[in-house]
């Protein structure tokens, strides 16, 4: 994702909102917030009209150095763990799903990262529903790194939900840069928060300590162009009956900034588009989705700019 611009882009109307593809929970069976990620699941199989689909990916174990040869593990070995981490998912989402339909699981060794990246695409999964892990380090699919890692490789949408990750978001907040991704994002935001929910559209203005008389005339022809960016962008939501859409500009650095609004309104939901213009903004993703996604305390729904990548 590139920073939250520094002058306003042009929107566009013409654009697709991904839906009715499946929804990938992504879990290892393990983790403690299984709950709060299952239902976050739901959410989006919901709000999205897709399928649950549980995909959990267990981690090959690597060679063996023998002096200057490298012993392979026995097949049997990953096989083993592949089947142990099926029974805890089978647990998992018979608890889960309850009284829900019987929810296919998939168990696969690779990458995490870029195995779920992978079925995802195959599949045409409208989002991926992974855990941001903090406090335990041996936290393996609900984990923040992987959740980087698989948006990095990802062309899907992916939500990060923490353990308190309500079953339908009353507030959420969208970094606003006027990019595709970041429009693509507030769309998808809109459609997972409950009744009566609000949303506010943030855009982060640059603020300079010593400011030049000409940087002066150049940030006030700025905040002009703002109010009709914003209200192209409110006409593209085509906001349902029940639902408050806002605006609000603020000054920053754009991920402190919008983290510290999130928190301020207390908003359940962050929102933003990611950038991917070079092998390098590929690479790190973007500091603004990064810097979100390591900080938040509330649930990250990342998406990614269409023909980007």
């Amino acid at each position: 994702m590139s920073a939250i611009a520094h002058s306003p882009l042009s929107t566009s109307s013409h654009f697709s909102l991904a839906v009715g593809g499946p929804v990938i929970v992504a879990s290892d069976g393990s983790a403690v917030s299984h709950e709060a990620l299952f239902n976050a699941g739901r959410l989006v199989s919901s709000a999205l009209g897709g399928a649950l689909e549980v995909i959990g990916v267990c981690e090959p174990i690597p060679g063996v150095a023998a002096g200057m040869d490298v012993l392979p593990v026995p097949a049997e070995l990953d096989e083993s763990r592949r089947a142990a981490m099926l029974d805890d998912l089978r647990r998992t989402v018979s608890i889960a799903a309850a009284g829900d339909l019987q929810w296919p699981i998939t168990v696969v060794i690779g990458s995490p990262p870029r195995t779920i990246a992978a079925e995802a695409e195959q599949r045409g999964a409208a989002m991926i529903v992974m855990g941001i892990g903090r406090h335990n380090p041996l936290d393996r699919l609900f984990g923040t790194e992987t959740t980087l890692s698989t948006l990095r490789e990802s062309h899907v949408p992916v939500l990060a939900v923490g353990p308190h990750f309500p079953a339908a978001p009353s507030r959420a907040v969208v970094g606003l840069d006027f990019s595709l991704a970041s429009i693509q994002a507030a769309h998808l935001a809109m459609r997972l928060l409950g009744p009566g929910g609000h949303l506010t559209l943030v855009h982060v203005r640059p603020r300079f300590e010593h400011p030049s008389a000409d940087w002066q005339s150049w940030d006030a022809d700025y905040g002009r162009t703002l109010p009709p960016l914003f209200d192209q962008v409110v006409s593209q939501l085509d906001v349902p009956a029940g639902l408050t859409v806002d605006t609000v500009t603020v000054r920053g650095d754009p991920a402190p900034a919008l983290l510290a609004y999130a928190q301020q309104v207390n908003a359940e939901l962050i929102a933003v588009g990611t950038q991917r213009h070079s092998l390098f903004e590929r690479l790190v993703v973007g500091s603004v989705a990064t810097r979100v996604l390591r900080t938040a305390r509330v649930g990250v729904l990342a998406v990614p700019g269409q023909g980007e990548h």
